[in-house]
């Protein structure tokens, strides 16, 4: 495990790089809006039983609570920084608006060679709607509110959810072409209802797997383990021959 520090025009990204010896591939984690490349311990999990099945793994720390589109460039900077140290072919990880944003970079760069989409909304207006519920309505008539849980404190910007109307998600993934998608999504998401994560799939028009997690909610709270799995024998199935 190695820490790293990329610096892009806009600031420093902190990552933490593990290591696959002889890996042909490097599995990059995005991750959700108010979370972090730890992801609370579980990540660092995930990336340990990556590198035991033979893949690289980068995870990285967008910069705090940006709109979608800076989300977007981030992962951009983070790609071109692999693509010229590291190397490998690159399989984009996305959790929630870090699956989002994950997307909509694929659908835009097709030297991705992997998609794979946590409870990723592609209707985020629908998505935060639901996490915020009246504030949005506030959010939407131009006043910024904050969110104070167990989760920290955030503040939100009218301009935060203005962004989400430069982006046709469902779009991007019918532009995906024939790069490998797996989605992954709890069937009792209440805050990415289970309905989005079909439309992706149904949009979607290459190789293509979704896989219901029964009973789960957003955070993939009593199954991560399932949930891991079912991501490793994508891997496996997918690009282990390669």
């Amino acid at each position: 495990m190695r820490e790293l520090s990329i610096t892009t025009p806009k600031g420093v990204l902190s990552a933490v790089l593990h290591e696959a010896a002889g890996s042909k591939h490097l599995l990059i984690v995005c991750h959700g809006f108010r979370g972090s490349k730890d992801g609370s311990g579980r990540s660092m999990v995930l990336s340990d039983l990556a590198v035991a099945n033979g893949f690289s793994v980068l995870r990285f720390d967008f910069t705090p609570q940006a709109t979608l589109s800076r989300q977007i460039e981030d992962l951009g900077y983070v790609v071109e920084f692999c693509q010229e140290i590291i190397g490998g072919s690159i399989i984009l990880l996305g959790r929630s608006m870090g699956g989002s944003a994950a997307l909509a970079f694929a659908a835009r760069d097709q030297g991705i060679a992997g998609l794979c989409l946590w409870a990723t909304p592609w209707n985020l207006a629908e998505t935060f709607q639901l996490a915020l519920g009246e504030r949005y309505q506030n959010l939407s008539q131009g006043e910024s509110v904050t969110v104070e849980d167990e989760y920290g404190r955030v503040r939100f910007t009218p301009q935060f959810i203005e962004d989400f109307t430069r982006y046709d998600l469902l779009s991007c993934a019918r532009s995906l072409g024939r790069i490998p998608l797996l989605i992954i999504h709890g069937q009792k998401d209440g805050i990415v209802p289970l309905a989005q994560a079909h439309d992706l799939f149904l949009a979607a028009e290459g190789p293509k797997k979704m896989v219901v997690i029964p009973e789960e909610d957003h955070q993939f709270t009593y199954k991560y383990d399932e949930t891991t799995r079912e991501l490793l024998a994508w891997l496996r199935e997918t690009f282990g021959d390669c």
